[in-house]
């Protein structure tokens, strides 16, 4: 999931003896539309919150437009844009097309995937002792999903799809046989698991060290660094830690991994500057340190 903004200041109209407000415009791509426990968006608002200025009002307006991820960051690339910021995970060639906002959304867990399959095949899962195991069977992943790289690196097979929604018809239609899921998304999915009669696999997950990040528009630098120091802002005082905690994507994500081992990989698409070595930053450790 990943959001696109156009920002524009505006000027409300006032009395003389009125300081005049500034209206910072934030136009936003769909999101289910405006779910009131939306990760994003909250983390969103409460960024903008802690970077304005006293006297100014931040205002989210939600756009209808549906295009694939790919076309999004296609799109937030071009310097002819009105569009400037999306989330979504880093790589080395998203960090060519945009600038990083380097703070990562969900401390590194979205490397923390767990493999989603059909329940009948929950004893051959339970056979699985190892990557070299794994390595006889198919996963699903996304087209241009940083992920599906990762898993070919690791001499995974991948079968590609396009969106989750397709992805889960195609595991229950034996098209591949899992689908990795991150520990943050799993929670928000379970009614694809009811609806295919699919299961998380047991014993085991896939970690490997990833990041979710806001981006914006290389050209767009005064965007970048409000959204910077509002993020640290947060940090500082405490609020991301309570709102991550809180965060139902979190709390019933994590449970997850309990009993479960991580089956480790590498990731080459990682970019040298993630800041690995701040932990200010990261769950655990380290990204992908679960």
């Amino acid at each position: 999931m990943f959001v696109l903004a156009n920002c524009a200041r505006a000027q409300v109209a006032v009395t003389p003896a009125e300081t005049t407000p500034s209206i910072y415009v934030v136009n936003v791509e769909a999101v289910t539309p405006e779910r009131e426990d939306d990760y994003y968006v909250n983390l969103l608002r409460l960024i903008l919150a802690a970077s304005k200025a006293p006297n100014e009002h931040i205002e989210l307006r939600f756009s209808d437009r549906q295009f694939t991820q790919w076309r999004w960051l296609i799109e937030l690339s071009n310097t002819e844009s009105t569009n400037n910021l999306l989330w979504t995970v880093t790589s080395n060639h998203r960090e060519t097309l945009l600038r990083p906002i380097r703070i990562p959304l969900f401390k590194g867990l979205i490397g923390a995937r767990l493999m989603v399959i059909r329940r009948q095949d929950e004893a051959r899962f339970k056979q699985i002792t190892s990557l070299q195991d794994l390595q006889q069977l198919v996963a699903g992943q996304g087209a241009n999903w940083p992920d599906t790289a990762v898993l070919k690196a690791n001499g995974l097979p991948v079968t590609e799809g396009v969106g989750k929604e397709q992805l889960y018809k195609m595991l229950a239609a034996k098209r591949f046989d899992y689908f990795p899921r991150g520990v943050t998304e799993i929670a928000n999915e379970t009614a694809f698991l009811q609806r295919y009669d699919l299961v998380v696999a047991p014993n085991w997950y896939l970690s490997y060290p990833a990041a979710m990040y806001f981006f914006v528009n290389k050209d767009n630098e005064e965007l970048a660094k409000r959204m910077e120091s509002g993020f640290e802002r947060l940090i500082d005082n405490g609020e991301f830690e309570q709102f991550f905690k809180s965060h139902p994507r979190i709390k019933n994500g994590l449970p997850y991994l309990v009993n479960r081992k991580p089956l480790l990989l590498s990731n080459p698409s990682l970019p040298k500057s993630m800041p690995i070595n701040q932990p200010r930053y990261w769950y655990g450790e380290t990204g992908g340190g679960y």
